[in-house]
């Protein structure tokens, strides 16, 4: 299955396709989210809004829907977590026939839809590649023989 690349690889890659592509002139640069975290948030999720915040530059302002929604599965998730924790996996009808805990399920749904939202805020490798926002990079031999020293003294 093939993906559409972003447009900034394509530039990078000197247009292989020869497909017209957008003038950058005309990109609308969009401010980066500075709002706190909404005051209805759990402790632990406006925790996730300031880290996420913090190690995603590109989410802009226009994305405050997006990461509150993820930091509220993201919520709903630990939740859903502890209370199939304190219950059992296996449940019975009153007649004696086993099912699955219905928690699994609704922990199966929030999962796929944090997944989702990662994607559309670019917070998966592949998703922060096509947006070509952020790219993670092996450090040289130099660069680790530096760190150790730095380390060691």
């Amino acid at each position: 299955m093939s993906h559409a690349k972003p447009n900034e690889l394509k530039r990078a890659l000197g247009n292989p396709g020869g497909r017209k592509l957008p003038n950058p002139a005309n990109v609308v640069a969009l401010p980066q989210l500075s709002e706190p975290a909404p005051a209805h948030l759990s402790s632990k999720a406006k925790r996730e809004w300031e880290q996420i915040r913090a190690m995603a530059p590109w989410i802009a302002g226009t994305d405050v829907r997006l990461l509150t929604e993820l930091c509220e599965k993201l919520d709903r998730k630990r939740e859903l977590q502890k209370q199939l924790k304190d219950s059992n996996f296996v449940l019975y009808t009153d007649k004696g026939y086993a099912y699955a805990n219905p928690l699994f399920g609704m922990l199966s749904t929030t999962e796929t839809e944090i997944f989702k939202l990662l994607c559309q805020l670019g917070l998966t490798p592949v998703d922060r590649s096509k947006l070509g926002v952020a790219e993670v990079k092996a450090r040289t031999k130099i660069q680790e023989l530096l760190a150790q020293k730095n380390v060691s003294s």
